[in-house]
């Protein structure tokens, strides 16, 4: 395992950004530091303060709202270390978590429509919640989502090591570029996968080594429970195919403009 040096220059636009101008550049946390996460920050020289502050506006708001994630970090009460306070003090914006933790967390997540998420909570609390997606939201999430992924790569490449050196700059990662950025190509959302195994929510998270089949380059991480999966480097007409390679299953969702499950041929 190794890193790469910090390369001076904005993985999202290219600019040079020397790690010492810290008007240029400055830390950038890959999961937003209200989700209790204070180790895995990419160093300024990494992400330019423009990019930076603008995902921290358009894009984290949205990731932080997707009900299953809410509903896991909530739940797991995670503390922002930098006050001190919880993430949520009720879960949906409605039911007081418990006083008294519970080590069971009895969830069921399915989808109702093309667009709309259920959760039914029954343990610590019974809530049922149901959370409805327009296209132009999915849209945001899916930028949000690759905007994760793409960053927790660099984070093992110039951070913590990755297995191999891989070039975040290569011009094959622009796609996925593109898209963070500025939602390059209109017309619909690059699509991604999401899975919610119910006895897999950990206060934790877990980031995964690039992954590279046939030439395209994969990338996997858990959050709290949530696991997502993108394709970083196919064309964006090419993605939905390059995901449905992988095994089909119920509690796997492909995300686009709509919420699709796997297992039942909606993706191919």
């Amino acid at each position: 395992m190794s890193t790469l040096p910090v390369p001076g220059r904005c993985i999202w636009c290219r600019a040079f950004i020397p790690p010492e101008n810290s008007r240029l550049t400055d830390a950038s946390h890959v999961l937003p530091a209200c989700l209790g996460n204070k180790h895995y920050v990419l160093p300024p020289g990494v992400v330019c303060r423009q990019c930076n502050n603008s995902y921290g506006v358009k894009l984290e708001p949205v990731l932080l709202e997707f009900a299953p994630l809410r509903m896991s970090a909530a739940l797991l009460e995670v503390v922002d270390p930098r006050d001190g306070k919880l993430f949520r003090e009720t879960v949906f914006g409605s039911t007081p978590i418990p006083d008294d933790p519970s080590d069971i967390i009895d969830v069921r997540i399915c989808r109702q429509s093309a667009t709309t998420l259920v959760v039914n909570l029954r343990r610590p609390v019974t809530i049922d919640h149901m959370a409805t997606y327009t296209a132009r939201r999915l849209r945001f999430l899916s930028r949000a989502v690759h905007k994760l992924l793409f960053e927790t790569i660099a984070l093992q490449i110039y951070v913590t090591g990755h297995a191999e050196q891989v070039d975040l700059f290569d011009s094959a990662f622009d796609p996925v570029r593109e898209w963070v950025r500025r939602g390059e190509p209109q017309g619909s959302a690059r699509p991604w996968l999401w899975q919610f195994p119910s006895q897999d929510l950990l206060q934790s998270w877990r980031v995964e080594p690039l992954h590279r089949v046939r030439g395209r380059a994969l990338a996997r991480a858990r959050v709290f429970g949530n696991w997502f999966l993108t394709d970083l480097t196919s064309e964006h007409h090419s993605v939905l195919s390059s995901l449905a390679e992988g095994a089909p299953a119920p509690d796997i969702f492909c995300m686009a403009d709509t919420i699709e499950p796997t297992d039942q041929g909606a993706i191919k």
